[in-house]
């Protein structure tokens, strides 16, 4: 009997230890939809542009992002990214050359069953077959974690420029803000308005993905006012200008997303709730092909687009820069991991998903 009241109040202690090293109390996800890990690892691919642009070397984005080593032409389209994130503030697998993977588990590699599987922990191949604007079945970590958290409808919130996020986030309509695709922004203040208005007088090439200035205006305004504890931002033009085979188009879209990242971070650092207490986890949907033929493609037929990529910035782990000789990560990790952040085991909600990513975790 002892022993057992010994051993119970080790393992309290240690639970107790644990709790008091760990600095996260908000969780931000991250997604580019679409965005090849080639391009994030070395930046601007010269040789498909020449393959798949006549007069490349005359055209701007040529001149603006190509040139030097690998890791200066992904400077050149992710300064901040690279230059103060992955060398201060986290690290990234995935890069294939570094003998590192991410993968998907499902095997549609599209959008809807790859967002399903970040947010939910699981891949549903036998019922997630489409990008049709079907409600998700499936309970999110963000579900999971506004009832752990006892949060309320914006203190939990999901913008994205595509607007079946509507339908993929969460299982239960309503339960708590997302805002995606042309949708607009109901709020007070006028300059919230002006911004969710401008959106619908701003067209882009594509029926259900709004830009993504305005996606992540909305989300920057919504985090101000509300200081969400868990937050979801989807970027979509990745995605949308690969598909029109605009390879410059996508090239500069990354460029300003990692703009994009600048000013949420300095937000972030400036406001008490979140500096030096907030963990992000950032990644992608799927992969797309690696040939002039198929890098604006993905899918069943593209195997290369199970290959992807995922970067952790957060004030609990050490690990800093290009993972290397690592383990194989999957899409599936992201939402335990997450929860995992806060102090919950997500397998409460769904014991079939992903494992925590144990590296990344406080020890």
């Amino acid at each position: 009997m002892k022993n057992s009241f010994l051993l119970f109040f080790l393992c309290a202690f240690l639970w107790l230890n644990i709790q008091a090293q760990r600095k996260t109390e908000n969780v931000i996800l991250i997604t580019l939809d679409g965005a090849r890990y080639q391009e994030i690892f070395t930046g601007f691919d010269a040789g498909l542009y020449k393959k798949i642009e006549k007069d490349a070397e005359e055209k701007e984005v040529f001149k603006t992002f190509r040139g030097g080593t690998a890791e200066q032409q992904r400077e050149k389209m992710m300064p901040f990214f690279w230059q103060v994130w992955m060398k201060n503030n986290g690290s990234i697998a995935g890069n294939r050359a570094l003998k590192s993977e991410v993968k998907t588990t499902n095997n549609f590699l599209f959008s809807y069953p790859g967002y399903s599987e970040i947010l939910t922990g699981q891949a549903h191949d036998d019922i997630i077959k489409s990008n049709d604007f079907v409600q998700n079945q499936f309970p999110s970590f963000l579900q999971f974690l506004q009832k752990k958290l006892k949060l309320d409808s914006n203190q939990v919130a999901s913008f994205a420029s595509w607007d079946v996020m509507n339908a993929i986030a969460t299982s239960k309509p309503e339960a708590f803000l997302i805002n995606a695709g042309f949708e607009e922004y109901q709020s007070s203040d006028p300059e919230i308005r002006r911004i969710s208005a401008a959106q619908f007088q701003t067209p882009t090439p594509w029926d259900t993905v709004r830009h993504d200035y305005y996606t992540f205006q909305l989300a920057m305004a919504h985090l101000k006012k509300y200081h969400p504890r868990v937050l979801h931002i989807g970027f979509g033009e990745t995605d949308d200008w690969a598909h029109n085979k605009r390879y410059d188009l996508m090239i500069k879209a990354l460029r300003r997303n990692d703009d994009y990242f600048k000013e949420l971070w300095e937000f972030l650092e400036s406001d008490k709730q979140y500096q030096g207490k907030t963990t992000i986890i950032m990644t992608t949907d799927h992969g797309r092909g690696e040939t002039a033929e198929n890098w604006s493609d993905h899918g069943e037929d593209v195997p290369e687009a199970r290959s992807i990529w995922m970067a952790f910035i957060s004030p609990d782990t050490n690990l800093r820069g290009e993972w290397k000789d690592s383990k194989t990560l999957y899409q599936n990790q992201v939402a335990a991991t997450l929860c995992k952040y806060l102090g919950f085991d997500y397998s409460e909600q769904n014991p079939n998903a992903g494992k925590p990513i144990d590296e990344v975790l406080p020890k």
